[in-house]
């Protein structure tokens, strides 16, 4: 993969990891849902049930990586090129699992709020392992009420990750279009007519899915990932 392609999605695959353990920490109720997630200026396309995640790659449309906690592997789709990708699902360096036994999640009431019209209650919360205390990642939510306290907003402190330069820092993570239920099984298998590749730059396409700057370049300002 190009250092240009590295620089670009670094952000992106940061977030995603992120997201398929830190999110789980807040995900029920409820845990079957699709919606769109905005963070860092991207929105990303998503659908959560049960133990698995799919996320759509906002900055090279027709990928898609989905999680399988379970089974313990990621499965990275490209739609246009119908080729995908499996590989085990990396250690995330501590980042806590609500699936996890030795996962701690506390979270206490601070007031309420309106987001985007749907009335929430407000939570400080820290979440860590009971065998690494003092790694705590600490958080503002927000529960919205007439969606099953569908966990909205959060305001994530994220300690730095050193494979990702830059990493760390406050991630704001809000949800829109939110449908409850609407997650299906076929959401995170792969189609039958798909071909398995060997590596990430297969399933990405380089020299059939474009260059990563040009894009880039076609992406909306406001929702491209921001340059290291």
């Amino acid at each position: 993969m190009s250092r240009v392609s590295i620089r670009y999605l670094a952000p992106f695959f940061f977030m995603a990891s992120f997201l398929f353990t830190g999110l789980s920490v807040f995900a029920a109720p409820p845990d079957n849902f699709t919606a769109t997630m905005v963070s860092s200026g991207m929105e990303m396309p998503m659908a959560k049930m049960g133990t698995k995640s799919r996320v759509e790659n906002p900055a090279m449309k027709g990928l898609v990586t989905i999680a399988l906690a379970d089974a313990k592997k990621t499965i990275m789709l490209n739609v246009a090129g119908k080729t995908y990708f499996e590989q085990p699902i990396q250690d995330q360096q501590g980042a806590p699992n609500m699936y996890d036994a030795d996962m701690v999640f506390d979270k206490k009431k601070v007031g309420a709020d309106t987001i985007d019209g749907h009335p929430c209650i407000k939570y400080d919360a820290v979440f860590y392992r009971k065998s690494q205390p003092g790694e705590k990642y600490k958080a503002v939510i927000w529960e919205a009420q007439d969606l099953k306290e569908f966990n909205i907003q959060s305001e994530i402190t994220v300690p730095p990750n050193p494979k990702y330069p830059g990493s760390g820092g406050k991630m704001v993570m809000k949800f829109k279009d939110i449908r409850l239920g609407a997650a299906t099984a076929s959401m995170f298998e792969v189609p039958g007519d798909y071909r398995k590749v060997n590596s990430v730059q297969e399933v990405m396409g380089f020299g059939g899915i474009g260059n990563i700057e040009e894009m880039m370049k076609r992406i909306p300002k406001g929702q491209r990932p921001p340059r290291p």
